[in-house]
């Protein structure tokens, strides 16, 4: 969820960069094995008609960025689930390469999306594309316009880790009108299916965490001696069939390509049932009318991506029917990090706590950090970690999100869901004290 992640200033973050606005032009500034590219080098122009010279790649970056998914049981009780997702993130130079190159292939992509009709319902890494709050507040809008409908939200599996070659590769074809990739073409599917990556955690511990960076991850000299080592270098090689990297500038662009004739298909089913599909990433909605069999449907779905060699998440598909624009049952329909009844429109409790989780965790961390120098409870600040977890922080932050949803989403209900914040954020610190200090001492 967009907010929820707060990276250090040197650190890639899988939440704000190219991974989910891959066409935005920007500044780098995380370590890498190679510098921050200076203003000059940002505007440098590629050709991409000729090839006189191979982009030659650095290895990704790569970690897992772990969330836990929190839920409700039906006898209330919060149930959890650690989610892991491998980021891999590219050198300065090679992101920028992969932006320009990725901005060039959208035209060919955006052209092809008009002739297949599918401009409407492919949503994520769109340049225009909004954001999760405009499309989930698109589909109720059309729920409440419908009146009497039934809504079907499905989840992929895996996804970005699942993405056949082959399949990638007609695609790209079929997109391109060629029999070849070619130049940059074949250059760059080369790269993004069998890339290199270093994991973060194997350079700190070869290296240390300590060490003099200089604006790098590490030296040019540790480079060549620990990283690329010819014996015991630290280089991993992807050599599956299938699985992109998630985390650079073109990923989400290849993923909607992968997606294009499974898109078609879809949007001609929903259209012959008298409804509409969309497409979310992963996350796929279909709204029809009440009394089409919605196992059948589910089950056609399922059918089709297998067919694309991607699983569907059966323990995660919804749905819910309306009449009259009213939900029919107790259980409201969830849609990109929302619920809806016909009547209001919330923030999923579990994205509540998991808020309130992540606070209390980076409460206790701070604290822990301050008690093992020596600094006194008293003397421990809480404005940065203010910033992070309420309403008084300039930057982005799960608060500030939650307002942003109301105000986009046009309603009150939602700032109502978190109005308590600033409470709940004293009591867990009021409670961290005592567990990591054994009493309770004011702060600053």
């Amino acid at each position: 969820m967009p907010g929820f992640y707060l990276p250090t200033h040197d650190e890639y973050d899988p939440s704000q960069d190219d991974f989910v606005a891959p066409f935005v032009t920007k500044e780098r500034k995380y370590r890498h094995f190679d510098l921050p590219l200076s203003e000059k080098d940002r505007q440098r122009t590629y050709d991409f008609t000729s090839e006189a010279t191979r982009h030659r790649f650095y290895p990704l970056l790569g970690f897992t960025d772990t969330t836990w998914k929190v839920t409700r049981n039906a006898a209330k009780d919060v149930v959890k689930k650690k989610k892991e997702r491998p980021i891999r993130y590219s050198a300065h130079a090679d992101a920028a390469y992969l932006q320009a190159y990725a901005e060039h292939l959208n035209e060919v992509y955006e052209q092809a999306l008009s002739s297949d009709q599918t401009t409407a319902s492919v949503l994520a890494y769109r340049r225009s594309g909004g954001s999760n709050i405009h499309h989930a507040r698109s589909l109720f809008a059309e729920i409440a316009e419908r009146g009497d409908c039934q809504v079907i939200c499905m989840d992929i599996s895996g996804f970005f880790d699942m993405l056949d070659h082959s399949h990638l590769k007609d695609e790209l074809l079929s997109l391109r009108g060629a029999g070849r990739l070619l130049g940059h073409d074949w250059t760059v599917y080369q790269f993004m299916t069998r890339y290199a990556w270093v994991e973060t955690s194997d350079i700190e511990a070869v290296l240390g965490k300590d060490r003099k960076r200089q604006g790098r991850i590490c030296s040019p000299d540790d480079f060549r001696e620990h990283v690329r080592g010819r014996s015991d270098g630290l280089v991993r090689m992807h050599e599956l069939s299938y699985g992109i990297p998630q985390g650079t500038p073109l990923s989400g662009l290849y993923a909607n390509i992968y997606m294009r004739t499974f898109d078609r298909q879809l949007l001609e089913l929903a259209r012959s049932l008298g409804g509409s599909y969309r497409r979310y990433s992963d996350d796929i909605a279909v709204v029809l009318p009440r009394g089409i069999k919605r196992r059948h449907v589910v089950a056609v779905v399922e059918k089709a991506l297998a067919d694309y060699h991607l699983p569907l998440s059966v323990e995660k598909t919804e749905a819910a029917e309306f009449h009259q624009g009213l939900l029919v049952g107790s259980r409201p329909i969830q849609y990109l990090g929302f619920t809806y009844d016909g009547q209001r429109t919330l923030i999923r409790p579990s994205s509540i706590d998991a808020y309130c989780r992540k606070m209390r965790r980076g409460i206790h961390a701070k604290l822990v950090a301050a008690k093992s120098r020596g600094i006194p409870s008293f003397s421990v600040y809480k404005r940065d970690l203010m910033s992070r977890y309420t309403h008084k922080g300039k930057g982005r932050n799960f608060i500030r999100y939650a307002y942003r949803s109301s105000d986009l989403m046009g309603t009150e209900a939602i700032r109502h869901q978190v109005r308590n914040h600033l409470r709940w954020f004293n009591n867990a610190w009021e409670r961290e004290v005592e567990a990591v200090y054994g009493g309770l001492v004011s702060s600053k």
